[in-house]
Formats: C-alpha cells, structure tokens, sequence
C-alpha cells in the first residue's frame, strides 16, 4: 500500500483524536471540604467551566444551567468506593437581550435558595461557577480516623456544539481527600 493512500486515513485518524482529547477535558474543580460539628460542608469553584460554547449560550439568551454532583466518598481497598452521601446543586443564567440583565439563581435540588439580576458579566461568572459551604449529610454519622473525599462533578445544559460520543461525560470534576478526626 503506498503512502498517497494512508496519507488520508491517518489524517482522519489524527484529527478525530484531537476532537476525543479536547472533549475529554473539562474544567478542573478546586474542592475544599469542611468539617464541623460532625458535619461535613464542601465549598467549590469551577474557574474554567465558562467556556468558549457556555459563554455563546449564555449570550444567546438561553437559559444555562451548570448541575455540580457533590458526593461525600470513603475510599474502599477492595473494589469500589462506598457513596456515603449526594447533594445536587445547580446554578441557573439566563440574560435578557434587550434590556442586557443576566437574571441568575442557585438551586438544591428543585428548590430555589437565592435569585438576583445583574448587568455585571464577571459577577455572573463567580456566581454561576462558585458554591460555598454545601452540606452533604450522610446516613450514618462518619467514622473517626477514617478517610474520606468529597468529589464534585459538573455538567453543563444546553450545549452549543453537538459531539457523537457513545457515553455521557462531565464537563468538569474535582476531589479532596480528608482524614475525619475527632
């Protein structure tokens, strides 16, 4: 076979690899967990997850919601991790493109904690990609000198750009690990 002939196939080849890469990267998610009183609280915050297509969208006038999946995780040598708790949280933008007012809120499951408008893009930023102080609650009271990590996922709706991949992913995630002492 000669080169003439695998010289589009490799080229293909590279660039539909290109497009996996990019994809599978999402914004990293700097997590720091907080216990007190026997309670466990994670703040967060996504710098990078208002991206080139979340910017597109949010200026479209379209509502965008960035849905952070905050799990409370104890490490097990065996095989999987044990979930000891999960918090969904969302935050919500949606700008107005006639009067230029992004109205945002923050979400617990379906239920609305705050809502405010503003004009100002950076505050819109900081409110949609920063949660502080979430509490995730497990079923049973943590175990001490035990280790545990907090893990936040991220998914972004709607998406500007359409990608044919067979599985779901996150559009960002992050994790700290703690030792629960007491």
């Amino acid at each position: 076979m000669s080169i003439r002939r695998l010289l589009p196939g490799v080229a293909v080849w590279l660039a539909a690899m290109a497009v996996v890469s990019a994809a599978a990267v999402g914004a990293d998610i700097r997590v720091t967990p907080l216990v007190a009183g026997g309670r466990v609280f994670a703040s967060f915050a996504a710098a990078g997850a208002i991206d080139a297509d979340a910017h597109a969208v949010m200026r479209s006038g379209l509502l965008l919601t960035f849905t952070y999946t905050v799990d409370l995780r104890r490490p097990s040598t065996i095989w999987l991790d044990h979930n000891l708790a999960r918090k969904v949280v969302s935050a919500t933008v949606k700008f107005d493109t006639l009067t230029g007012v992004y109205q945002v809120s923050k979400l617990e499951g379906d239920r609305v904690v705050s809502s405010e408008t503003s004009s100002d893009e950076s505050q819109v930023r900081a409110w949609m990609t920063t949660f502080e102080r979430v509490p995730i609650s497990p079923a049973e009271p943590l175990e001490p000198n035990a280790d545990y990590y907090v893990r936040v996922r991220l998914h972004a709706s709607p998406k500007s750009t359409f990608f044919l991949w067979p599985w779901g992913r996150d559009d960002g995630s992050g994790r700290a690990d703690f030792t629960f002492i007491r």
